[in-house]
């Protein structure tokens, strides 16, 4: 028999080997716990097996196997597995003040409420910016609403953090001057998923510091429409960003815009301006022209929204998504937020089915 079986309607061809691998039956998997019930041995055992016998009927499909083991599959379970037939929300890219005028804003009181948690965490996947208003503008506050996502991810920065109160940190986002718009954590393993910031304190009489933010999907797209070539550097040359403090010292390897290998798709932008480290990246000629082809697009002015952050509103950006930065600003200017891990947040998505 052949090494595939075609199955449904659309007659679509199945792996025989990877159907024998995820029998549901519960000799092979523990429904109770969610896990595969395998040893070494069996799995060995089973990729050499062929089919005997099968049917299909009800929506289902009934196999038997040459070792003498029956298994019962859902049809569309089998195709939309096999498939990557996913929920998913496809992220919309944004020009400067859409990014604030497309979210849904969802009020702070509003939270317990699972179809308002669904809008905002839709909000996040799609656009990359999350709005919540009517929110206490303390820390506590602003913890107990990040708990409905997820928890906060502790960093060498603390779990919950502030900003403008007397910080240690040896980091540019904790002086008065201006920030280029970048992602955060870019020296990780695993950059911070999400990123939460809220205004507690700001002079009356202090100048500037407005938020300055770019949708990185955005720079991305558009640095392909105008040199594909660019765009393909920066998806393969890898460069290393580096964050030294004492007691820490964290680097990691990557390209500056991450790609799926299966779909193609845009999944991350890792561009930070200051983590860079010395290390000299593989072509480097060719990463310099289009690291400054990106530059020059992030220097566009119709990209950006700028906005001050308010007491009371609480915003919420894809940290592997949208880029962030900040104007120079003089009096004092207290905000407080945290991390969340990316894992956590595609987490709450799925458990509320907006993604697969």
């Amino acid at each position: 028999m052949a090494d595939q079986l075609k199955i449904g309607k659309e007659n679509v061809p199945i792996n025989i080997i990877w159907l024998r691998d995820n029998c549901r039956c519960s000799e092979c998997y523990d429904h109770d716990n969610n896990s595969r019930k395998i040893t070494t041995r069996q799995f060995l055992k089973s990729i050499n097996t062929k089919i005997q016998d099968y049917t299909q009927a009800d929506n289902n499909l009934y196999i038997e196997w040459s070792d003498g083991h029956k298994s019962v599959y859902d049809t569309k379970w089998v195709i939309d597995t096999w498939t990557e037939n996913k929920i998913k929300i496809e992220p919309i890219t944004c020009f400067g003040e859409e990014l604030e005028k497309l979210p849904t804003k969802v009020s702070y009181n509003n939270l317990t409420q699972k179809e308002c948690l669904k809008e905002l965490i839709k909000s996040i996947l799609k656009y990359g910016v999350g709005i919540i208003t009517n929110a206490k503008p303390t820390l506590e506050a602003t913890e107990k609403l990040v708990r409905f996502i997820a928890q906060p991810q502790e960093t060498n920065f603390g779990t919950m953090w502030t900003v403008g109160l007397n910080e240690n940190h040896k980091d540019p986002a904790y002086l008065n001057g201006p920030l280029i718009v970048h992602n955060d954590s870019t020296y990780y393993n695993e950059s911070t998923g999400l990123q939460v910031f809220h205004m507690f304190e700001r002079d009356i009489n202090g100048k500037g510091g407005l938020s300055t933010i770019v949708d990185g999907f955005k720079v991305a797209e558009i640095l392909k429409q105008e040199n594909p070539l660019h765009f393909k550097n920066l998806t393969e040359i890898e460069i290393e960003s580096e964050y030294i403090e004492p007691g820490f010292h964290y680097k990691c390897k990557g390209p500056v815009i991450k790609i799926d290998p299966t779909t193609k798709e845009i999944y991350q932008i890792r561009f930070n301006i200051y983590d860079r480290s010395a290390l000299p990246p593989s072509r480097a000629n060719e990463f310099y022209k289009s690291y400054a082809h990106f530059l020059e697009i992030l220097d566009r002015e119709e990209l950006y929204w700028k906005h001050g952050l308010k007491p009371g509103t609480v915003v919420i950006y894809n940290n592997w998504r949208v880029l962030h930065g900040r104007t120079s600003f003089t009096g004092k200017r207290v905000f407080g937020g945290c991390y969340l891990s990316m894992t956590e947040f595609l987490s709450k998505a799925r458990t509320l089915k907006l993604i697969s």
